[in-house]
């Protein structure tokens, strides 16, 4: 088994004690026509992990979680960097 680490610019997928579960129950709430295809997810989501202000899969400008805010089509990136 790969040991996973906890660091300052990770995603919660990333991290040991990450609940994954919570992350794919919400995304399995969306609607298809309210969630980004996986291309645009994992876009958004390596735009979040080369920011600054990513802290242990949170977003330090909004509080959200980003895994979260990348999957729904009508959320944006509190920085405007998506």
């Amino acid at each position: 088994m790969t040991e996973k680490r906890v660091c300052t610019r990770c995603l919660l997928r990333d991290m040991i004690d990450a609940d994954m579960g919570m992350i794919e129950k919400y995304r399995s709430a969306l609607k298809a026509e309210d969630t980004v295809d996986d291309a645009e997810y994992e876009r958004r989501l390596g735009i979040c992990t080369s920011c600054e202000k990513l802290n242990e899969g949170t977003c330090m400008s909004c509080g959200c979680y980003v895994e979260l805010r990348a999957a729904a089509k009508v959320s944006r990136c509190p920085n405007k960097k998506w």
